[in-house]
């Protein structure tokens, strides 16, 4: 399996409606843009020629994005995987498969509610849902209204012939997925996807939950492409020295479910 190491980075915005100005100037040094440092841009086209090498044969390719624990940066990390094979002129699309603590919308700060969930469900059709974004080539589906029967809807048929219809549409689509030791929404979509990569943020994920997360994968026969290791922080590197932002910490919202990790838990 690869490795890959990549530093968070914080631009995307959509045609739909923003929110505060604040939230929007913090969510555009998230995503990639022109204003990102050259390191970051090459890591990012990096992992993207390693996933095409792990991925070889033709048609849609379904890539999830996950974690073993909340808050490692597998939402930005998604977008910004994304960005860089869109740039290539490939179709693209970004499925927020997280319904219990959905992310994307917040990234593109979109106003908009309907998204996955209500397509799921025949509450609107797929292509009142769809959002183009400012990137050239990336479209996004945001996760919607919050169902009380996330997992079932990721398993059910409706969810397997949408998939189906946005592999007719796509060259890549990416879905960002829960993490993986908090539900079994990531597992449950499987026999979906083509790959997983997981999302490893320094200094907050302990050894025994990558383990457990990749132990889970392997139960059911996931496709496990490779790690990122998240949130490193160089010292000195061959393009000069720089930083990663501090990102606070927190409570995944599934109630019992959610583990707080801290520094502390990892020293």
């Amino acid at each position: 399996m690869n490795k890959f190491r990549i530093k968070n980075v914080k631009k995307l915005s959509s045609k739909d409606n923003r929110t505060s100005k604040s939230n929007v100037e913090e969510n555009s040094k998230r995503i990639l843009s022109k204003e990102s440092s050259f390191d970051i841009h090459e890591s990012y086209k990096e992992l993207r020629t390693n996933i095409i090498f792990s991925l070889p044969g033709s048609g849609c390719k379904v890539i999830s994005v996950t974690s073993g624990i909340a808050s490692e940066g597998k939402s930005t990390t998604c977008f910004n995987v994304a960005i860089t094979f869109a740039e290539t002129g490939a179709k693209v699309i970004v499925v927020d498969c997280d319904l219990r603590r959905p992310n994307v919308a917040n990234l593109l700060q979109i106003k908009k509610d309907k998204g996955l969930s209500n397509v799921l469900i025949n509450d609107c059709k797929l292509e009142d849902a769809i959002i183009s974004t400012d990137y050239k080539n990336l479209d996004t589906l945001i996760a919607g209204n919050i169902p009380p029967n996330p997992a079932e809807l990721l398993s059910s048929a409706p969810m397997k012939e949408l998939m189906d219809t946005l592999k007719n549409k796509y060259d890549y689509i990416f879905l960002d997925t829960p993490p993986v030791n908090v539900v079994t929404d990531a597992s449950l979509l499987t026999t979906l996807v083509d790959g997983y990569i997981i999302v490893v943020k320094q200094y907050r994920a302990e050894k025994s939950a990558l383990v457990e997360t990749v132990r889970k994968l392997n139960f059911v026969d996931a496709k496990i492409l490779g790690f990122i290791l998240n949130g490193v922080r160089y010292t000195k590197i061959g393009y000069g020295k720089y930083g990663y932002g501090k990102y606070g910490y927190g409570k995944y919202g599934y109630g019992k479910y959610g583990r707080y990790y801290s520094n502390s838990d990892n020293q």
